[in-house]
């Protein structure tokens, strides 16, 4: 074989050897989720979120007779941690709401904002002006990306204890993972 010869088959072997590890490189790369896959996975982390926050809230309620508003944040590792501005059990009789409200959305805003966290809830009671409205606990859910949503539970105290409601969602305005933080403002 003639010198030219052999180094177009050197060439040819090579290119081919070069496009063949490239094509096998994309096949093992991992599959890019889908839009519903990703919806699905938000929808189930958030009910995930939101389990746990108004299981916790029903607890502490039902154990301290009342709370102050605290947080919770979801990891990437599936790990949720809580955010105390009061911790359970001290006093919240005279508590500056808005402001710990605030606080907390301010320390779950900085997780968000440093990528730490995929999703938060904000955990609250609120009643409505007038006696005729059962108290509710309200929980602020918000993800990665722009969910939000607001989780209603009412509750009403009975010589057995509490009752609660089933669950009504509405909608708001993300807050912690608002772009740069923009929404995060005392009420």
């Amino acid at each position: 074989m003639k010198k030219s010869g052999l180094i177009c088959s050197v060439v040819a072997a090579s290119l081919f050897s070069v496009s063949s590890m490239a094509l096998a490189q994309q096949e093992d790369a991992p599959a890019q989720p889908t839009a519903e896959q990703i919806a699905q996975e938000v929808q189930g982390n958030t009910r995930f979120i939101a389990q746990n926050a108004l299981s916790k809230a029903k607890s502490l309620l039902e154990y301290y007779g009342d709370f102050a508003p605290f947080g919770l944040a979801l990891f990437p590792n599936g790990d949720i941690k809580y955010v105390w501005a009061v911790r359970p059990g001290e006093e919240v009789e005279n508590l500056n709401a808005p402001l710990v409200l605030n606080t907390v959305r301010t320390a779950l805003g900085t997780q968000a904002q440093a990528g730490r966290i995929l999703g938060s809830a904000v955990v609250y009671k609120y009643q409505a002006t007038g006696d005729a409205e059962e108290p509710q606990i309200n929980i602020e859910l918000e993800y990665l990306g722009g969910f939000s949503q607001v989780l209603a539970t009412r509750y009403t105290e009975t010589d057995e204890g509490y009752q609660y409601s089933e669950g009504v969602f509405g909608s708001f305005n993300p807050i912690v993972f608002a772009e740069n933080n923009a929404g995060v403002e005392a009420n």
